[in-house]
């Protein structure tokens, strides 16, 4: 199952949510290691990931596309 944009920018958000509700001690290494997640899917490297798998799926795996057009994206 590919994953889109607007599909880690809402686990981002619950994630901050989630993240918002975290304040007993006990809950400190889980709050880091959400926020280590999150660090991820805000990183530059992350986006540039959607973007090339997105340009995988819309424009490589079009059977309608000739390979000329193909090499031209």
């Amino acid at each position: 199952m590919p994953i889109r944009k607007k599909d880690t920018a809402r686990a981002l958000g619950l994630l901050e949510e989630y993240c918002t509700k975290l304040r007993k001690p006990e809950e400190q290494q889980l709050k880091t290691a959400i926020q280590r997640v999150m660090g991820i899917f805000q990183s530059n490297l992350f986006e540039a990931l959607l973007d090339i798998q997105e340009f995988y799926e819309v424009t490589l795996l079009n059977t309608q596309k000739s390979c000329e057009q193909k090499l031209e994206e």
